[in-house]
C-alpha cells in the first residue's frame, strides 16, 4: 500500500509541475507578444515595463518574476529567436554565417529600426552584448577561462562589424539580398578572424 501511495503522490506532483510549467510558458508568451506588439509601434527606448504588463494583462510582480528588466526581456528574445540564426559558416569566408539573420532583418526592418534608431535607448548595447556572446560561442572562445586581449577584441570586432553592416544596410533601404550582405560582412571580418586563429 505504501508503494501505491508514493507513486500516486509522485504522479500528482509531476502533474502539478506540468501545470505550473504550462502557466509559466503561457505567461511568458503573453509578455513576449505584448513586447513585440509594442515594438511594431514604438522605439525600444520609448517602451516602459508598465506598458508591457498592461498589454500582456499581467501584474508588474509577474513580469519581474520572469524577467529582471526590459533589457532582460530583449536578451531573452534574442537568445531564443535570433542567436540560432547566426551559425557556423561552412565556407572559406568568415567563420560566421549570418545570412538567415540578415534575411530575418530584411523581412522585419521596422522591427529592427525600433532598436537601432535614435530612440533605441540601451537596445544597441544589449544587442551587441548578445551578438558578442553568440560570436564567442561560434569561435569557441566561451570555454577560454580568461580570454586575452586579442580574443576579446576579435569577438567585439566581429559583433560590432555585424551591427555596422546591419545598420548601414537598413539605412540604405536594404536593397541587397541577405546573401550579398553576408558576402560584405564576410569580406570585412575574414582577415581579422584569420589573424586571430593563426596567432
Amino acid at each position: 500500500m505504501a508503494v501505491t501511495k508514493q507513486k500516486s503522490a509522485s504522479v500528482s506532483q509531476r502533474r502539478a509541475l506540468d501545470r505550473k510549467d504550462e502557466r509559466v510558458r503561457r505567461t511568458r508568451m503573453r509578455i513576449d507578444a505584448a513586447f513585440v506588439s509594442l515594438l511594431h509601434r514604438r522605439a525600444y527606448g520609448n517602451i516602459r515595463v508598465s506598458e508591457i504588463v498592461k498589454k500582456a494583462g499581467v501584474g508588474r510582480p509577474t513580469f519581474y518574476a520572469h524577467y529582471a528588466a526590459k533589457d532582460d526581456l530583449l536578451r531573452s528574445q534574442f537568445e531564443r529567436l535570433v542567436a540560432p540564426m547566426i551559425q557556423v559558416s561552412s565556407g572559406d569566408g568568415a567563420p560566421i554565417d549570418a545570412t538567415q539573420f540578415f534575411g530575418h532583418v530584411g523581412s522585419a526592418q521596422h522591427f529592427y529600426q525600433a532598436f537601432m534608431g535614435p530612440d533605441g535607448g540601451p537596445a544597441p548595447r544589449v544587442l551587441r552584448d548578445c551578438l558578442e556572446a553568440r560570436v564567442r560561442q561560434i569561435l569557441s572562445l566561451e570555454t577560454v577561462p580568461r580570454p586575452g586581449l586579442k580574443e576579446s577584441a576579435t569577438t567585439r570586432f566581429v559583433a560590432s562589424s555585424l551591427v555596422a553592416v546591419l545598420e548601414c544596410w537598413i539605412e540604405q533601404g536594404a536593397r541587397e539580398t541577405p546573401q550579398q550582405v553576408q558576402g560584405i560582412f564576410s569580406d570585412l571580418v575574414r582577415p581579422g578572424v584569420r589573424s586571430n586563429r593563426s596567432a
